[in-house]
């Protein structure tokens, strides 16, 4: 699956994304951070956040080499994410191998993730598009902020669809919309253009984690099987089962185990109906394609009605992908 997705991707755009440098690199830098940083959270990775970000940037016709800055920025960020997450999560596996926190320690991940973090803000400020440093400001909050509030519901079990969701947004919607608002940005698009290409980048941020919550319970996630649930956070697939057995949401707000409370429980309508919302936001993001297309079509694209199609259909392919990974 992932091998055809990358195959229909440009080879200008798919080499840019693959040979992307993610090494941090300063003056007092300290081999061994970059040591840990490689050896983890930096190592594989599908880097579908770059690769977004070229492809949308091909789509408004900036040069790949003035994104590049911004297209590491976004998998920098995640990575330092996954890297704070690792540790409040208690995890021991990442991408099939053991986690940051497992190789190394706990502090070494926290502050690896800092650095990453620090490195990002002084990397997007050489390039003097202060509006994007400010952007970029904005994810690191609410990347802070998501987690806290699933902190919050961890403790005091009052969850809600929509307090899932708001964490959804904040986690991951916030990364990958930047990514597709960052070349909008930089090629100076009409703020009415900039919206949309916002609004997609949520939509597949949030198709994207719904997605994520559903691959729990295949068998096939390389996280620690049902990790979330040892931890105790209700992710929306779990959500959608308390809301049709209040039995079972009592018991959990009295203090019972996750793990123990769902283990003869058939989570398969609960999945489905989870999956049809990731798709419902996948057509959201289709739908913000198809109403780009109509403004590029009168302006970029202005008598290339076949450039503009070839360069949607790219994008497109990310949304297909995403569709393909509940399969």
């Amino acid at each position: 699956m992932l091998t055809d997705f990358l195959d229909s991707i440009p080879s200008h755009v798919l080499d840019r994304s693959k040979n992307l440098d993610l090494r941090v690199r300063s003056v007092n830098a300290h081999s061994a951070i970059d040591e840990v940083l490689s050896r983890t959270v930096l190592r594989g990775g599908k880097r579908l956040r770059p690769l977004l970000t070229y492809l949308v940037a091909n789509l408004l016709k900036i040069d790949l080499e003035r994104i590049t800055p911004f297209a590491r920025a976004s998998e920098l960020v995640h990575a330092a994410s996954l890297s704070h997450d690792d540790v409040i999560d208690n995890a021991t596996v990442r991408r099939g191998s053991p986690s940051i926190n497992i190789l190394y320690s706990n502090k070494k991940a926290v502050l690896a993730g800092d650095y990453l973090l620090s490195s990002v803000i002084v990397d997007l400020c050489s390039t003097g598009e202060l509006s994007l440093v400010n952007e970029m400001s904005l994810v690191i909050k609410d990347l802070s902020e998501g987690e806290w509030l699933q902190l919050d519901l961890i403790s005091s079990r009052e969850y809600t669809r929509e307090l899932i969701r708001e964490i959804a947004l904040k986690k991951t919607s916030s990364v990958m919309s930047y990514c597709t608002l960052a070349p909008a940005i930089l090629a100076k698009m009409p703020q009415e253009v900039q919206d949309i290409c916002r609004s997609f980048g949520i939509s597949l941020g949030l198709a994207f984690q719904l997605i994520d919550d559903t691959l729990d319970y295949s068998g096939n996630s390389l996280k620690d099987q049902e990790l979330d649930l040892k931890n105790g956070i209700v992710n929306a697939v779990v959500f959608e089962l308390f809301s049709v057995r209040p039995d079972l949401m009592k018991r959990f707000k009295n203090g019972e185990d996750l793990t123990g409370l769902l283990i003869t429980e058939d989570m398969n309508p609960s999945v489905k109906l989870i999956s049809n919302e990731a798709l419902n936001q996948l057509e959201n993001a289709r739908l913000a394609l198809s109403e780009l297309g109509s403004h590029l079509g009168t302006t970029l694209y202005k008598n290339q009605p076949k450039e503009l199609e070839l360069a949607l259909e790219h994008l497109q392919l990310v949304v297909s992908y995403m569709a393909l990974r509940q399969s």
